[in-house]
């Protein structure tokens, strides 16, 4: 009996923790905005595969380190860009006030 319960637990838990795992959608990538904190971010896509550390910047009077946060899902890759703890602002060339996000999920 007591081996029955602790089965059934360990089922539950990892359905449980199956279902934390958050998908990246095209949806999740719209709400996204410039200046969001990595944790805010998280808190949308989930935690990223990897984070790559970039060069660091100076913005006087302090230096901040760029971070690229990768998110990859069946096959396909986005990365986020982060200067300091901050989801920096696309290029110029793009949508002025869009996240700087690489990358597509494509169809």
């Amino acid at each position: 009996m007591r081996h029955s319960i602790l089965l059934i637990s360990a089922v539950v838990a990892s359905l449980a923790f199956s279902a934390c795992e958050r998908k990246i959608t095209e949806s999740n990538l719209k709400v996204l905005k410039p200046d969001m904190t990595a944790k805010e971010v998280e808190s949308i896509l989930g935690a990223p595969t990897r984070i790559e550390v970039g060069p660091e910047i100076t913005r006087d009077p302090q230096t901040l380190l760029v971070t690229r946060h990768v998110y990859e899902q069946n096959g396909k890759k986005i990365e986020l860009r982060f200067v300091g703890d901050r989801l920096a602002t696309a290029p110029k060339d793009s949508d002025t006030n869009a996240p700087a996000i690489t990358g597509t999920l494509g169809k």
